[in-house]
């Protein structure tokens, strides 16, 4: 059973080196961030993270058997298209923190309702290690089926978004004709950054690394800078 093996491979991988994982789902943005990710996370470790859009029951384990063992940092990107998908998926990379960009009505013709494709969004955080990090987007209005299992998963959790009880809270995003330009309040710091293409879903989903980044324990103005360098990939936002 090549699947089975494949797995096996992923899950051997992710059980011999010490790195710290990060997994990343939502509706929309996964791929982005995930890039977003591995731009800030290269900048103070050796870091692995899926290629393109490898993000199903083929795309996780490979990404995961990929991972070479002296790896400090890895980004799992986690898709769905049908519900039960992503728990089994989170639990194989176990992951140190995992991040929802956002849910919207995508996959619809596989869940009654948008609370449906939240509950199993919020399935990630089944993958949690024990201690582990769940960063959320706060303005949605299912944010508290989300926070609910984070919750009930022992999470620590981090909000991100315009809301103003967000952690990590948005205050204006300035879209010009190649960059956005962001002011942010981490936790109450002013935060100044700008992402290499113009889109306010950029400034969010860039937000919510930085909040991944924190979670980490990294620097946070080398994690700015580098996000400064992060532009789309191929059919991410280009003009």
């Amino acid at each position: 059973d090549v699947l089975q093996a494949l797995e096996a491979l992923g899950a051997f991988a992710r059980a011999r080196t010490g790195a710290k994982v990060v997994g990343v789902t939502g509706s929309v943005g996964k791929t982005s961030t995930k890039e977003m990710l591995r731009a800030i996370l290269s900048g103070q470790g050796r870091t692995h993270a899926a290629e393109a859009s490898y993000n199903n029951h083929w795309g996780v384990p490979l990404t995961l058997a990929r991972m070479p063992v002296d790896t400090d940092f890895a980004v799992i990107e986690i898709g769905m298209n049908h519900p039960g998908e992503t728990a089994p998926l989170a639990r194989m990379a176990r992951l140190d923190v995992a991040m929802i960009t956002i849910v919207a009505p995508a996959h619809l013709e596989a869940f009654e309702n948008i609370e449906g494709i939240a509950h199993e969004k919020a399935a990630i955080l089944d993958g949690l290690v024990p201690g582990g990090h769940a960063i959320l987007p706060a303005d949605l209005s299912v944010t508290p089926i989300l926070m609910a299992k984070a919750k009930a998963v022992g999470a620590q959790i981090a909000s991100f978004g315009t809301a103003e009880t967000a952690d990590y809270r948005l205050i204006s995003a300035t879209v010009g004709d190649t960059t956005t330009v962001v002011k942010v309040a981490c936790r109450g710091v002013a935060v100044l950054y700008k992402v290499l293409s113009p889109g306010r879903h950029f400034a969010l989903n860039g937000l919510g690394a930085l909040a991944v980044a924190e979670a980490l324990g990294l620097d946070p103005m080398l994690s700015v800078t580098d996000l400064g360098r992060w532009a789309p990939p191929a059919g991410r936002g280009k003009r």
